[in-house]
């Protein structure tokens, strides 16, 4: 998919009112995962948001994978999006603990095609962060 494609359609997902309904729920559990893997719960949404174009992509329906999740087979399934948050925390902390801590390291690693993920994900992180995706006092920040 050609770069600019790519950026406008994450752009839209994160952007389109009433799609982050689903994600914003979730924030309860995103916390409480975080915490228990020692990584920032504003990252893990951000991926969530991005990979799952805020929980309306096919995946996301079909497979409950809100994270882009891949096995040996595709795209993993999951039994519930609350299966998945907890496995995508548990992937955060393997990658903490052996030192990819940044957007950056954690990209080259999580999403391997080369893609701007990085940049992507730290706008989404941005945007979480000012209020423009709700209210986030649920993580205490």
């Amino acid at each position: 998919m050609k770069k600019w494609l790519l950026a406008v359609l994450c752009t839209l997902f994160v952007a389109l009112p009433g799609y982050g309904d689903v994600v914003s729920g979730l924030r309860p559990l995103i916390k409480e995962v975080a915490q228990s893997n020692g990584v920032d719960p504003v990252l893990m949404e951000a991926i969530i948001r991005l990979e799952s174009g805020n929980a309306r992509s096919h995946a996301a329906r079909t497979k409950n994978n809100l994270a882009g999740i891949m096995g040996r087979r595709g795209q993993r399934s999951y039994a519930s999006k609350e299966d998945c948050v907890r496995h995508l925390g548990s992937i955060l902390a393997r990658y903490r603990a052996r030192g990819r801590v940044t957007v950056a390291q954690i990209g080259r690693v999580y999403c391997q095609n080369r893609s701007p993920w990085a940049a992507h994900v730290s706008s989404i992180m941005r945007r979480i962060r000012s209020g423009q995706l709700g209210d986030i006092s649920v993580y205490g920040t």
